[in-house]
């Protein structure tokens, strides 16, 4: 008998809680039939008028907002270690009107080294805390010559896409500092 009961309370719950599950989505269709979509603003780019920019494509095609990625340094936080950081001030992107920025990458040299996917964003922004302490690179050894002090040279590319299909991006070079690891063992005698 006991168990009767328990079987119908529980029904009883069951049928509620589709009842309710029922009414809420009836609401939510009529909201979202009465409902018109507005268009986000899109913010206006930060200072794109900097000489290291170049976009790829042809010229005569649409292109998304040029990428904004002011400050790129290579700096050496311990001597000795042959240990670099590449990194930006910031980076930013802007889609062109109605899309929305789908990834932006880095690539130094010919590896990406970070991969930033928007979710229905006009514009990305990453600043440089979000990458500190930055990219790690070999510093490299002195060149001598014409840049005594400075070590290897890396390229770099940021390329950004958006939901209509352009694309962006940004080329450049950085040198870093010169360092080679040293390291030193320890005398070990054998017995």
């Amino acid at each position: 008998m006991a168990s009767d009961t328990r079987l119908s309370k529980g029904l009883r719950i069951l049928l509620g809680a589709l009842a309710l599950v029922g009414v809420l989505g009836i609401v939510v269709v009529r909201v979202a039939l009465g409902s018109q979509a507005v268009p986000l603003a899109t913010p206006t780019p930060i200072d794109t008028d900097l000489p290291h920019r170049g976009v790829s494509g042809d010229v005569e095609s649409p292109t998304i907002s040029s990428i904004d990625s002011p400050n790129p340094t290579c700096y050496r936080p311990v001597a000795g270690t042959g240990a670099c950081f590449i990194q930006w001030g910031y980076l930013y992107v802007s889609a062109a009107s109605g899309s929305y920025v789908v990834s932006m990458t880095v690539t130094i040299g010919d590896r990406i080294r970070a991969y930033h996917s928007g979710f229905f964003q006009p514009s990305m922004y990453i600043p440089a805390d979000m990458t500190a302490p930055g990219y790690r690179v070999d510093c490299g050894p002195s060149t001598g010559g014409g840049s005594p002090g400075w070590g290897k040279t890396y390229t770099y590319q940021i390329r950004a896409r958006e939901t209509g299909g352009l694309t962006t991006a940004n080329y450049g070079a950085v040198t870093c500092p010169a360092d080679i690891a040293r390291l030193f063992l320890p005398l070990i005698r054998r017995q």
